[in-house]
Parts: structure tokens; sequence; C-alpha cells
């Protein structure tokens, strides 16, 4: 698996992940490419966004994405992570997290939240394994994304 930075002809498979958790690919395709494009920006977005994907055998099989903000007084927001199901429990997340997590240091963004579904227990638990804590109901954070760093580095090879 590799993980790189998203182009442009990958919108549709990043879409289609995105959509295994709500909505279909039609409705995400236009509204990923207009949020890396900076047209469509969430409540405090900065300009400066990044997004990631795994690759395995030529196919997408997850995506992240993250932006700069004022949202909560912190620097960055992870806006989306998603994993193939047949990818799930493999370490593509983590790397995936990581990536975004160098992204953000290399962006001195280093107090990053998540809005988090209070019901999401998986990705919630995800989450808290590398260092997130709660900050409000829908909210998780990081108060320094390089905690990820002792967490990731040996299973992503990514290094803060």
């Amino acid at each position: 698996m590799k993980i790189r930075p998203a182009e442009d002809r990958e919108l549709a498979a990043i879409a289609v992940l995105r959509s295994l958790g709500w909505e279909v690919p039609e409705f995400w395709e236009p509204r990923i490419a207009l949020y890396l494009s900076g047209e469509h920006s969430p409540q405090q977005a900065l300009a400066p966004r990044a997004a990631f994907v795994a690759v395995e055998d030529g196919k997408v099989v997850g995506f992240v994405a993250g932006h700069r903000t004022r949202r909560f007084g912190y620097d960055g927001e992870l806006q989306w992570i998603n994993v193939a199901h047949e990818q799930r429990g493999a370490g593509v997340a983590g790397s995936l997290l990581a990536a975004i997590a160098a992204w953000f240091v290399q962006e001195s963004a280093l107090r990053v939240c998540v809005n988090v579904e209070p019901n999401n227990v998986a990705a919630r638990r995800f989450y808290e394994k590398f260092g997130a804590r709660s900050l409000r109901e829908y909210w998780m954070t990081w108060e320094d994304i390089r905690v990820v760093d002792g967490r990731l580095q040996d299973a992503s090879g990514f290094a803060l």
C-alpha cells in the first residue's frame, strides 16, 4: 500500500469511499472537488488544505482530507477519513492519519480538531488510540498533533 497526495483523477473513487457512510457518490464528488479547490469551505476554514489517498494494486482504498481553520481556536481540522470496508483493520486509517498529521505539522497547525458523531464508537476509539480527546459532544481534538508520531511512525513510515 502506498500513501500519496490525492489527484483530481481520483475524485470519483474518493466519492465512492465517502458515500460508504452517507449519501451517494454523485453527492460527494462535486462537494469534494469544491472543498479541495477551496470553493466550498466548512465554517471558519482557511485556504490551505490537503488530501491523501491510500492506493493498493492501483486502486484507491482510503483517503483523508484536512484544512487550516480557526474553529474553536484550533489551527487545523481533519475533514474526512474513509477506508474501504475490506481494508478496515489493516492499518490504512492509521497511515492516512499519519499523512495528514505530517501535513498539519508542516503547516504549523499543531492544535487539530475533528467532528465525530457521538454514537460512532469505532471512530471515537480510533482517534483516542492516537491521542485525541473529547472537546464537545461532536468534537474531538489533538492539543498537539505531534502526539501521533510515536503511535503511528512505525506502521506508517511518516515521521512528523
